[in-house]
Formats: C-alpha cells, sequence, structure tokens
C-alpha cells in the first residue's frame, strides 16, 4: 500500500504548504444543525438555526467516534443531542443516560488536563445544569406536543429546510464568547492544537507502523467521510471477527496490517483534502491524481478544451481558435512535463464502495521519479489521437470550433446517455464503470505494460458510432453534434490502435465507399441549408433538411436513400443557381469516387461514413467563414 505513505508525505507538505481545508489529526466533518452560543461563564446567551451552506463543521475526534455505528462513542465536544442533554429523557421519553454520562466523563477528563481551556469548562459547566432541550424550546428552535413532548417534525425551521430526520437527532455545536479568542470553536485552531496534545497523550496501544516505518501508537478504528461528510465507507477495516475476513491465514488483525493513529489520520485527511480540492466525483465512484510535493498535474478525466488555461471565450480575441488550442496544449504539456522531478511520486487513485460501510481502491497507478513524464506523454497521445473537430458556445451564444479529445465522462454518456430535457444523462454507476474502463486508455496508451498501449474497447467505440446513426433521438442539433464528435473522435481511435490508420480531420482523399457516402450526405445537406436560409425570414429557424431527415435510413440502405435525397435537391439548385457550382462540383467529383456495384449492394454504413460527414461538413463551413473573411 504505498499509496498509503504517498498519502501520508503529502499531509506533510500540504500541512507545511498551510493549504486551507487540510483537516488536523483528531478532527473530521460533521453537518451540524443548531449553534449555541454561551459566555465564559457558561451562561445561555442564544440559539439558532444553522444554514445549510455554513452547517460543515469541523469537531474533535476520538478513534471509536469518528466511526460508530452503534454503542456509546461520543465525540468529545461537538456532538447529537442525545449525548449532550442531561434533559434528553423528560422530553424524547428515551433513556439516554449512559449516552450522556460519557460524554460528560470524556469532557470532564478534558477540562482537569494540562491541555484544557476556559472555553471547554464553559460548555461542561452549562451541560452540567440539564437544561439543554428545555432552552432551546425557550429560544423558538425546538417545538413540543401537548405531552410536552419534542415532536418529530421540525415546525420551527421548515423555511431552512433542515434534514437531520427527527428534533431528537439535531446535532449541536458550541461558540463562547470570550475576550480576543475565537468565539466560533469549530474554527478556533488553537483550540485545535490543545485537543490533538490531549489525545494523544492519553496513551494507547504501540506497535510497528507499515506507513512510517516506526513504533507508534497504533490506529484500531480508521476513519470514515472519506467522500464526503456522509460517507460511511472505509478504507481499512478489521470488525468482521465472526465472518472471516482474516481468519485461517492470521490469528489477529494486526498480523495482516498495522498502521499508527497519526499515519492513519494523516493519511485519511490528506486524501480528503485531495478529493475536495481536485477529485473527480462520479456517482460513488471517485478518481484523483496527485504528487506528493502538490505538483501542478493534468486532470485526466478533462477534455482538451478544459486542459488549456486561459482558453478564448471570443473567436475576436483569436483568428485562428485552432491554431491557439493546439499552441496552448502543447504549452501545458511542457509545463506539467516541467513539473515531474526525480523524487516525484505521483498517484493516480479510483475508489468506490463495495457496501455502505466498505470503500474499495478499484484503480491505482503509481509513478516515481521521472517515470511520471510517461503519464504525461501517454495523456498527450490521448488528446491527439481522440481527437476530433469539436466546439464550444463562447459568451454570445456563438459556437467557436476548435480540435479536442472528449472527457471520458461524456464519452460514457454519449454512449450509455440518454436524451433528458437538452442534456445528455446516464445511470451513475453505468457511466463510472465506463469511465474507469477508458482511463487505462489515456494513462497507458502511450507505453503501457510491455510498451504495448491500452487500445480503447471496441464496444465502446461501436456504441457512439451507433448512437450518432440516430440524431432524431435528440432534442436539439446541439446535443447530436456533440455525440457525433465523440463518436468521430472514438472511431478515429480506433484507427490508430488497431489498424494503425491514421485520419485526419480534414477531408482526406479516399476510395473508402463509407467515408465518400458521408461526404455525399454532407454536401447534399449544405446544398438545402444554403437554399432556405436564403428564403428564411429568422435565420434561426430553418426546417430540418432532407438529408438529414433521411440521415439514419442512409446510413441503413444508401442506394436507396440517395435517389430520394437527390431528387429532393433539384428545387434547391434551381433557386440557387451558379451560386453554388463549388458544392455541384464537389458533388460530382465524391460520386466519380463510388462505385455504383458497390453503393447499390452497400448496407449499414459504418464508423468512416461518420468521420467522412462530418469533415467535409466541417471543410464547407471554414469554406464559407473564409470568404466571409475575405469580404470584410
Amino acid at each position: 500500500m504505498s499509496w498509503m505513505k504517498a498519502l501520508y508525505d503529502t499531509y506533510g507538505n500540504l500541512e507545511q504548504a498551510e493549504e486551507k481545508g487540510l483537516l488536523k489529526i483528531g478532527h473530521s466533518t460533521q453537518n451540524a444543525h443548531i449553534e449555541i452560543a454561551l459566555d465564559r461563564n457558561g451562561v445561555f446567551q442564544y440559539a439558532y438555526f444553522v444554514s445549510k451552506d455554513q452547517a460543515e463543521t469541523i469537531i474533535p475526534v476520538t478513534e471509536e467516534s469518528v466511526s460508530r455505528s452503534s454503542g456509546v462513542a461520543p465525540h468529545p465536544l461537538f456532538d447529537k443531542l442525545k449525548y449532550l442533554a442531561g434533559d434528553y429523557e423528560k422530553y424524547c421519553a428515551e433513556d439516554n443516560e449512559k449516552y450522556h454520562q460519557e460524554y460528560m466523563k470524556k469532557l470532564g477528563d478534558w477540562c482537569e488536563s494540562e491541555f484544557s481551556d476556559i472555553r471547554i469548562k464553559a460548555i461542561y459547566q452549562y451541560l452540567s445544569e440539564n437544561h439543554l432541550i428545555s432552552d432551546l424550546i425557550d429560544s423558538g428552535i425546538f417545538s413540543k406536543d401537548e405531552k410536552g413532548l419534542l415532536t418529530k417534525k421540525w415546525e420551527n425551521a421548515e423555511k431552512i429546510k433542515l434534514s437531520p430526520g427527527e428534533q431528537k437527532d439535531a446535532f449541536i455545536r458550541f461558540r463562547v464568547e470570550y475576550d480576543d479568542e475565537n468565539d466560533a470553536l469549530w474554527q478556533d485552531e488553537i483550540l485545535q492544537e490543545k485537543y490533538i496534545q490531549y489525545y494523544l497523550s492519553n496513551g494507547g496501544r504501540t506497535g510497528f507502523c507499515y506507513v512510517t516505518g516506526k513504533t507508534g501508537r497504533l490506529c484500531m478504528t480508521h476513519p470514515s467521510k472519506i467522500r464526503h461528510t456522509g460517507d460511511k465507507a472505509k478504507l481499512i477495516s478489521s470488525n468482521d471477527k465472526k465472518n472471516f475476513t482474516y481468519r485461517g491465514r492470521f490469528e489477529n488483525a494486526e498480523q495482516a496490517y498495522t498502521i499508527s493513529y497519526e499515519a492513519s489520520q494523516k493519511a485519511h485527511n490528506a486524501l480528503k483534502w485531495l478529493i475536495n480540492n481536485q477529485g473527480t466525483k462520479i456517482g460513488d465512484k471517485v478518481f484523483v491524481l496527485w504528487g506528493i510535493y502538490n505538483e501542478n498535474l493534468p486532470n485526466v478525466l478533462e477534455d482538451t478544451y478544459s486542459m488549456v488555461e486561459d482558453f478564448p471565450y471570443d473567436d475576436e480575441e483569436v483568428e485562428d481558435t485552432e491554431r491557439v488550442v493546439a499552441e496552448r496544449f502543447n504549452n501545458a504539456i511542457r509545463g506539467y512535463h516541467g513539473e515531474i522531478r526525480t523524487d516525484s511520486h505521483l498517484v493516480l487513485l479510483g475508489l468506490d464502495a463495495a457496501t455502505t460501510g466498505r470503500l474499495s481502491v478499484v484503480f491505482v497507478r503509481e509513478y516515481n521519479g521521472l517515470e511520471g513524464n510517461e503519464l504525461i506523454d501517454s495523456i498527450e497521445s490521448w488528446h491527439k489521437t481522440c481527437c476530433w473537430n469539436t466546439f464550444y458556445v463562447n459568451k454570445e451564444k456563438k459556437t467557436i470550433y476548435y480540435e479536442g479529445a472528449p472527457s471520458p465522462i461524456n464519452i460514457a454518456k454519449a454512449v450509455y446517455g440518454t436524451d433528458q430535457n437538452g442534456l445528455l444523462k446516464g445511470n451513475d454507476k453505468v457511466i463510472a464503470n465506463t469511465v474507469e474502463r477508458i482511463l487505462p486508455c489515456i494513462i497507458d496508451g502511450k507505453t503501457g505494460t510491455k510498451n504495448v498501449g491500452k487500445k480503447i474497447p471496441r464496444d465502446i467505440v461501436q456504441g457512439a458510432v451507433n448512437r450518432a446513426k440516430f440524431p432524431q433521438n435528440y432534442s436539439s442539433k446541439v446535443l447530436w453534434n456533440q455525440v457525433l464528435s465523440i463518436a468521430c473522435a472514438l472511431y478515429r481511435k480506433y484507427l490508430y490502435d488497431y489498424k494503425k490508420e491514421e485520419y485526419t480531420m480534414n477531408v482526406m482523399e479516399t476510395d473508402e465507399l463509407d467515408y465518400n457516402c458521408g461526404r455525399l450526405l454532407a454536401v447534399a445537406d449544405a446544398i438545402e441549408i444554403w437554399a432556405l436560409r436564403e428564403k428564411a425570414e429568422d435565420k434561426k429557424k430553418i426546417r430540418t433538411t432532407t438529408a438529414m431527415r433521411c440521415y439514419t435510413r442512409f446510413c441503413q440502405k444508401p442506394c436507396d436513400t440517395w435517389i430520394l435525397i437527390n431528387k429532393s435537391l433539384v428545387p434547391y439548385k434551381n433557386q440557387l443557381g451558379g451560386k453554388a457550382n463549388y458544392l455541384y462540383n464537389l458533388l460530382g467529383e465524391i460520386s466519380s469516387k463510388i462505385s455504383n456495384e458497390e453503393f447499390k449492394k452497400k448496407k449499414n454504413l459504418g464508423g468512416l461514413f461518420c468521420l467522412g460527414f462530418d469533415s467535409q461538413r466541417m471543410q464547407i463551413i471554414k469554406d464559407i467563414q473564409a470568404k466571409k473573411s475575405e469580404v470584410k
């Protein structure tokens, strides 16, 4: 588990850099519902509901409390009502004595230690008086029924839409007003350090740590909440003593793996920080790439557009968008290479919850030293071999074209997603599993095992090509164009991986029937669009052309369908006259490359059809834009 050592080392570097949001050891996060303010003497001042955007609270924890699911395991300071309230039974009709007494004992021990704080003593004093719930009722926070018991529903909190369950499940945090000290205790780093010193001074079982290679206090119960505050799954666990988790190989869990408390806390907290700041979440799965020195690394799940920093939002900023994107991408790659050090340790980790309580490492790659350059080379190769004509829409809602690779997430959505209110969406689990299959094609694509690059899966390519053949399945042409672009990128990658053929995004001179059929349909579509635009009052509201209405049928039976499409072009040719000679000549040129006998026999056009159609369509768009520029 060298990635655990990488996380441990990363924590040290993040801590030295004073990165915000990095949890200290002995601390976790919890969403609070109610905040109570006390004065320095422990006298109740006021209470209010915590809004959702302010709810995340840093809390001190113990080994037992950080992953509690049953039993009595109080948090040392902030906790649920069941632990804090001495009058819980009176208002909830449930016995909480063992929970409250254990909490008060733990808090009292901290108060009596050399690492105590006057604000902690104020909380202890207040809770010892046993009127917490009563104060919250009087403050209008809690509501009670005719029997004097807390209602299940949060009647006084409807406007802020709390979601802790019943009122009795509320999580409470405190602030103590005292001189110039930070009264928001969950933000006070001095108090956090006092707790760490107190907790570590309590001793514990010692042993050999497999992460640090040193002897120290062992961690017997490891943290959860790794992917988010509600995450109950843990990376390291050995509590299934009755289900033969380790019996038969070891007599006890410690013989399998031991890790110190400090190492476990630092590794887990570093992983939480990395996921929150640079991880990619897809359903329950999380992927994160990092270096122990916080090197600036590319996100392997991004498309080319996202990888290029400072990409122009307005095409007026640059005359040649494609050239600028390519230059900036090459500069970015050189920059990433410059981040690699001889002592670098890069890790790409994929996590998924096999069950509610178990978090699995489903994907891992590690790169030591200059091996990191191989990763950057593979990412570069992916973006240059799985790319196609694509686009983004600028602030003025104008389509700007460039050449780039799609993101694995968008690939998965194109293959397995459906059009839902104008967006491609799919089952999170299916999307995440597909991304996991594509990842090796990106990071192992250049070298891979034994210098053999990982090839793009055939079924994913075929799935994208099949989806691109049905434009009628999408509510907008923009959405279908996105699917078509992804299908072209994947098929181009397929040809590169399996046949060592390189198809460019420019129109190629070839005798391939499928490719030329695509070009033929693109020209027919362009002729009709030209004619329709000339007559349309609103240029943005033009009906679908015959070529596009017959797109799917043309893929299935190109010869029979072309007779229909070609016949429909006659009135449009008459309307345009000699203005469209360029397109008429193009039709003749393409037709001369197609064998009539093969054309008549051909059924079910493949991926080359998509390449030919989109290449020709983009060439026509570029030619039109070039002519407009000449006029200006």
